[in-house]
């Protein structure tokens, strides 16, 4: 999938699975994205002016996709990286865990899980090997299984590695189909 498509060069993808029996509404998902600041919902099905979203000044709109289901929540942003760190991803986190995968066409990226509020575990992608031994290492051990596949140097694909680990623990697949189709919210 991310071979011949626009979503191997920047996407953010962050996948929230709550303990209560349904997901957040947007109204929660809002809040905790924005931190409680002003933010806007629409109803689309498309990110419909592509190039006000690639602009990344302070004074840009910020957007991302959303799909709910009674399971998961499931968050794509366009070219941004609001939901990968602190203190996002934790926000979202609150009530049960999240996981974001994000990279961009220079190769900034991050890998990240959160519990209940706490960053649990946050790495590079591309060194993943570094984050052996980290604390929190041990709560993903589906970021473990998948551990051989983040080595870029011996041709695997860490982006491809870090959704597949995202997949494991939360049942939830990115596809290109999901994304052009834009679910409704």
């Amino acid at each position: 999938m991310l071979d011949d498509s626009w979503m191997g060069v920047a996407i953010c993808w962050t996948v929230l699975v709550p303990r209560k029996a349904s997901a957040l509404s947007l109204a929660e998902i809002g809040q905790r994205v924005s931190g409680a600041s002003q933010y806007e919902v629409y109803e689309t099905n498309a990110f419909e002016h592509e190039e006000v979203f690639a602009d990344l000044s302070d004074d840009a709109p910020w957007a991302m996709l959303v799909d709910r289901s009674d399971r998961h929540v499931a968050l794509f942003e366009y070219n941004g990286f609001q939901c990968v760190d602190s203190p996002v991803l934790p926000r979202l986190s609150v009530g049960g865990r999240a996981y974001s995968a994000y990279w961009n066409v220079n190769a900034t990226n991050r890998v990240s899980f959160a519990v209940d509020g706490e960053m649990v575990l946050s790495f590079n992608a591309m060194y993943a090997e570094e984050a052996v031994g980290l604390p929190g290492w041990g709560r993903w051990p589906n970021v473990q299984a998948v551990l051989p596949y983040f080595d870029w140097r011996k041709g695997e694909d860490c982006w491809a590695a870090a959704l597949t680990a995202i997949e494991l623990a939360t049942g939830v697949r990115l596809s290109e189909e999901w994304v052009n189709e834009a679910p409704s919210s």
